[in-house]
């Protein structure tokens, strides 16, 4: 069957510090999706997974009586019934089958079907909420402080979801949010923001038809890790390549690469979200010479962030070997266990240390694991705890890590008794395994407090226990049991 992949146009509002310009609710500023970045805006386009069957009227608008009126309404372009993209809705302001086949072109294909296209009107635009994307404050990417500051709105500027018949037919839709053809400014999208947004979208409409998404999954090896955020880098990294392309062969504007200054400086939260757009942009541009090779890339694709955001081959800086498990004697109940890869390091750097800094923090990233545990018996409530065991390439880079994280700690809040603490449910300590491997404790206070970590540089267990264990580190070298004090080793219980 095929794989339901809901490809979304969006900017993320985010809070910029002084800024309060959304008139939904919340503290937050616009990131547009087309135009020149600027320090407060930042260029996205992302990508939701849905594992249900998706249609275009996930908005919640009344289709029927929207499109016979909108339909009514003057516009130049109206589509025709030869046209491969059939149009309904808002006027768009430019002819919308045109885009189609430029897109085709720079692809290098040649189809016989088209999405059709649902155009909204900003009034006929009801706006997503933020917890429709899976944001939980809970989360231990928010735990690490890759989090918005306040309630931020989401501004999705359209999307495209294939539907895929018995016979395994594929069919598009492609759905323009915020259309207002008489002006550009502001939230509305006029001609030109709606023309570069809906190449981006038609070019997922290709990788639906082309099974390009299936074939990238088919292609994703076993030995890859954070595989979610590699194949959101490679089909959106298309995406953002083909628009900015786009502009410079059919629109006489330069090709707008997305600003990787701009985005390594820019929050924790819009690094984590934006950076497989402006991280998979450049990495696609790395790997391919022109728009019509997109697809090779997904022949042979990378197998860890690490990869992308260095622009290292498939087979340059594989991931080291790193296991982890809990131990026997846990109180703790484990949950999951899952790998976040340097982007998710470097953006939770970023939460306590400059742009350069969580760069130079996580670029040694050689591995990692997250377990994530649970204890419901301090309250009604569960409890969370996270032990994320990080291993570098080698001691250099683990040595850089640990000061940086060090500065890190001590921005979360004070040292308090044992522990780094913003309040009982945002504790941190960091235990050093190996001159290589570092275990990062956060959650709960009797989590962080009471948790030992053993193990050498490729294997680590976690064992939660009822007493505080923060005054001293227990791991072992080749399998030989050592006791750190942490007044002889610093960073080996912090």
């Amino acid at each position: 069957m095929k794989r339901a992949l809901l490809a979304v146009a969006l900017a993320l509002m985010l809070l910029v510090a002084g800024c309060n310009t959304t008139d939904q609710g919340g503290d937050s500023t616009t990131v547009e999706t087309t135009g020149e970045p600027t320090d407060e805006m930042t260029t996205a386009q992302t990508t939701a997974e849905q594992t249900d069957t998706q249609t275009t009227t996930s908005d919640g608008e009344d289709e029927e009586d929207d499109e016979q009126e909108q339909q009514e309404e003057p516009c130049e372009y109206r589509s025709e019934e030869s046209d491969l993209v059939q149009v309904q809705g808002a006027c768009l302001g430019f002819d919308a089958n045109q885009v189609y086949l430029n897109v085709m072109e720079m692809a290098g294909v040649e189809l016989d079907q088209g999405p059709s296209v649902r155009s909204l009107s900003p009034e006929q635009t009801n706006p997503y909420t933020f917890d429709q994307f899976g944001f939980s404050n809970e989360s231990f990417q928010a735990v690490m402080g890759i989090a918005p500051n306040g309630t931020p709105d989401v501004y999705v500027a359209g999307y495209a979801s294939p539907q895929t018949g018995p016979d395994g037919s594929v069919e598009v839709n492609v759905v323009m949010r915020y259309i207002n053809a008489s002006s550009g400014e502001g939230r509305p999208q006029g001609p030109e923001e709606a023309e570069i947004t809906l190449a981006h979208e038609f070019l997922h409409a290709i990788q639906f038809y082309e099974g390009s998404q299936d074939r990238l999954a088919a292609n994703l090896t076993s030995e890859g890790v954070n595989l979610g955020d590699v194949e959101t880098s490679l089909v959106e990294g298309s995406a953002v390549y083909f628009e900015s392309e786009y502009q410079e062969q059919y629109m006489d504007r330069d090709a707008a690469s997305r600003d990787v200054s701009a985005w390594a400086n820019s929050s924790p939260f819009s690094m984590y979200q934006l950076g497989p757009y402006v991280m998979g942009e450049r990495y696609t541009k790395f790997r391919v010479n022109s728009t019509s090779e997109f697809q090779t890339l997904y022949d042979n694709p990378p197998i860890s962030m690490e990869q992308i955001m260095h622009n290292h081959m498939p087979d340059e800086e594989r991931p080291l070997n790193l296991s982890v498990e809990r131990g026997q004697d846990s109180v703790w109940n484990h949950y999951s266990t899952s790998t976040r890869g340097e982007l998710f390091l470097r953006s939770s750097l970023r939460a306590g240390v400059s742009g350069p800094r969580a760069a130079d923090g996580a670029a040694g990233w050689g591995a990692d694991r997250v377990m994530v545990f649970q204890n419901q018996s301090y309250g009604d409530a569960y409890k969370y705890g996270y032990a994320w065991t990080i291993r570098f390439d080698n001691a250099s880079e683990q040595d850089e890590f640990s000061g940086i994280f060090q500065d890190w700690l001590e921005s979360r809040g004070p040292l308090t008794d044992g522990v780094y603490q913003m309040d009982e449910d945002h504790t941190y300590r960091m235990v050093e395994i190996s001159d290589e491997t570092v275990v990062v404790l956060a959650g709960h206070e009797r989590f962080t407090t009471q948790t030992v970590a053993t193990g050498n540089a490729s294997h680590v267990t976690v064992t939660m226990t009822d007493s505080d264990q923060t005054s001293s580190v227990q791991s072992d070298d080749d399998d030989e049991e050592r006791l750190v004090a942490a007044s002889i080793a610093p960073r080996a219980a912090v």
